[in-house]
């Protein structure tokens, strides 16, 4: 690894551990928040939840009623009410949606959840207004930080995007160079010789099992190569009664480059130092 490589990467750890810094800060913002949503809503709804056990979860976009399901011993969403706005990307919401499921089944459960629909029906054909209001003061409480918190997951997030950029760039010219020069070497993986790189060196003729490659020239253009090197063969050991890998050599004219270029860079972790 070159000291450039190195350096970059060094950088980019310390990126990376601001961009969950920030992340955890907006994380804890909008904790925060739904704790003040779920606040308005218990106060307009806390009447519903007559079952011990019963729960409300809100988030910016809906209230979500829970209530324990003793046949299947889980909390189940029985009721969804939906806050929205004009469109998506509205912060303000003028109107509630409902959804919850339908069912013929008439156990005790599913009759205790149609009581809970009604009451909550109520509720917001009496309280509609209301509960907007608050709702969107909640939002509007919440709307500088949410937005300053998001801004910095942003340009961290643009940072570390823009650090692994340059380490690909360097990478990649780093193994060009080496390429043109010395020629690169792969390592025989652990799943056998099967699995070593392979280029197309015209439409039907492929070259497999390579082990090694080296450019010996360029076209003007700069699209083609001219390349050599090695690729896997099975021979068999009629001594040992097993079969055995041994390198041939190839030359191939005015490859396309981005065939040799690919296989390069999906086969990174099999280039010998």
């Amino acid at each position: 690894m070159s000291k450039r490589v190195e350096l970059l990467e060094k950088k980019g750890k310390f990126l990376k551990s601001e961009l969950e810094n920030f992340k955890t800060t907006l994380g804890a913002v909008k904790a925060e928040r739904s704790i003040e949503y779920k606040a308005v809503a218990e106060k307009y709804f806390g009447e519903v939840l007559t079952i011990e056990g019963d729960k409300i979860n809100a988030t910016d976009e809906r209230i979500e009623f829970l209530r324990n399901c003793p046949e299947r011993n889980y909390d189940k969403e029985v009721l969804t009410v939906y806050l929205r706005g004009e469109s998506f990307s509205d912060n303000d919401v003028n109107r509630i949606e409902t959804g919850f499921y339908s069912t013929s089944e008439n156990s005790e459960f599913e009759l205790n959840r149609m009581v809970l629909l009604g009451k909550a029906a109520e509720i917001i054909l009496d309280h509609k207004d209301d509960i907007l209001a608050e709702w969107n003061f909640v939002t509007e409480s919440f709307s500088g930080k949410i937005s300053d918190a998001r801004k910095k997951v942003w340009d961290a997030e643009k940072l570390v995007t823009g650090n692994n950029e340059k380490i690909t760039t360097l990478e990649n010219d780093i193994l060009k160079a080496k390429l043109f020069g010395e020629g690169i070497e792969f390592e025989m993986p652990e799943r056998g010789a099967r699995y070593l790189p392979h280029f197309d060196a015209r439409w039907n003729d492929r070259i497999d099992k390579v082990t090694s490659i080296r450019a010996t020239r360029k076209t003007a253009s700069g699209k083609s190569y001219d390349v050599e090197g090695t690729f896997a063969i099975n021979r068999w050991d009629s001594d040992k009664n097993e079969y055995y890998t041994e390198d041939s050599t190839f030359k191939c004219k005015s490859v396309r480059a981005d065939n040799i270029e690919r296989m390069i860079f999906w086969n990174k972790e099999l280039i010998k130092e």
